[in-house]
Parts: C-alpha cells; structure tokens; sequence
C-alpha cells in the first residue's frame, strides 16, 4: 500500500509539474531549500531564525551572527545543491560521494571526509555512537549491506539514513548528513525531498532511538511516509491543483 500511494503521488506530481510554469517550480523548490536548511541547521545548535536564513542565503554574510553558524547555514545550501544534483545524475551512491557531502557541510570550520579518531556521546541519547575504532568496519558492513538491500526507494532512503545517524562516523555534522543522504535515495527514484520540522524533533529522535536500540526500522519509515505525503499534498496545494 505504500508503495502504492507514494508511486501514485509521485506520477501525478511529475504530470502536473510537466505543465507548470517554470519559474513557478524554480521558486517552490528555492524556498524549500531554505526550510530544508533551516529546520537541518536548527535541530543542531544552530539558532538562526527562518528570514534570516533567507537574507543570509542572498547577503552571504550577517554581522550579527557568529562565523560558524553563518557557514554552517551556507554549506548547508551548497551541500542540498551537490546532493540535489548528483541524485539526479543517477550515480551510485559510495563511500567516496559521502566524504564529499560531507566536506561540503563543513568547509571552512574544520576538515571534512575524514572518519572520527575520538569517542562522542550524544546528549540524552539511550543508544551511543560505537567506539572511533569500530568506525571504519561498521561503516564498510553498512555499504556492503546498502549495495544488498532490497525494499522500496523509502525503505532505502530510511536505512542509509538511520544507519549514518546510528554510527556518527565524523566528529560533527553526521545528522546534517544523514538528513542529505536521505533525500539522495528518495530523489535518485525520483521522489520529492522531505524536511524534519522543528517541532517534530523529538518525536523524529524517539523514532530513531527505536532503530538503534531495536533495529526495527518501521516507526521511522513510517514517520517519513507521513512527511513525505504531507510533502506531497503541499506541493501540490502550492502549484494551485
């Protein structure tokens, strides 16, 4: 059924978006770059309010906000358009396209594409990231088991995602990314893009802790499936259908 119901919406948007005009397009997908980024930077420490993301986007640079956080909203928008675009080129997705989204989130605040070498903890998390030096094998078994993996584009979408967030393999930015490799898979089969509100943060991690500590991917399937339709209907409400 979800197959179903995602696949109709997916074929009906690509009709109805064969007749739009484009300018129309250009500006609804511009503006969801911005929230996309907005709510990604934000469930970090990121607190930069919405209109300024936006003004940040075209100033590229505010005086009243710190360097980091300004760089962490610009790399965002520059990763989601890497990302966007390799998506659609229909490359595979490896180890070596993950360090380069990465790098990009990162640039100019520390070195990126680099696998951590310390232990993290992550704050009021029930499942911890696994020690630095089992980092380098979970994250071959986790190609390994993505180049395997059979289900639906979302299923995928949802285990490279929960995957990347479970064994935080870089120092910092791994849920940014996580959140960009989502949208890579949904896009490569041409879905649309989904972005975690803010408010919907902590149910987002409580269906998450579920993958890690039960290695049952469904809630968190089923959390983006709601996303994804709500996503849909949006869309489709914006282009007046």
């Amino acid at each position: 059924m979800e197959k179903d119901l995602l696949e109709v919406e997916r074929k009906h948007l690509s009709n109805v978006l064969k007749e739009c005009d484009e300018k129309q397009v250009n500006d609804m997908e511009e503006k969801f770059a911005l929230t996309y980024t907005y709510d990604a930077v934000g469930m970090g420490e990121n607190r930069i309010p919405y209109e300024d993301v936006k003004r940040l986007s075209q100033a590229k640079a505010l005086l009243e906000y710190c360097e980091r956080e300004q760089k962490e909203i610009l790399n965002h928008l520059k990763a989601y358009q890497f990302m966007k675009k390799e998506a659609k080129s229909g490359k595979s997705f490896d180890e070596e396209k993950l360090k380069d989204i990465h790098e990009i989130l990162v640039e100019g605040i520390f070195q990126g594409g680099c696998y951590r070498n310390v232990n993290i903890n992550i704050f009021g998390a029930t499942h911890q990231p696994p020690d630095h030096v089992k980092v380098y094998d979970r994250m071959a078994k986790f190609f390994r088991n993505l180049g395997q993996f059979e289900g639906t584009p979302l299923e995928i979408a949802t285990y490279a995602h929960a995957s990347i967030a479970k064994i935080h393999p870089f120092v910092d930015a791994n849920g940014r990314l996580a959140k960009l490799v989502l949208n890579y898979f949904l896009m490569k089969n041409d879905f649309l893009p989904i972005s975690i509100p803010l408010e919907l943060r902590e149910t987002y991690i409580e269906k998450l802790e579920i993958f890690k500590t039960e290695k049952d991917l469904n809630p968190l399937k089923d959390f983006f499936k709601e996303l994804l339709i709500k996503r849909y209907e949006e869309v489709l409400k914006e282009l007046d259908i």
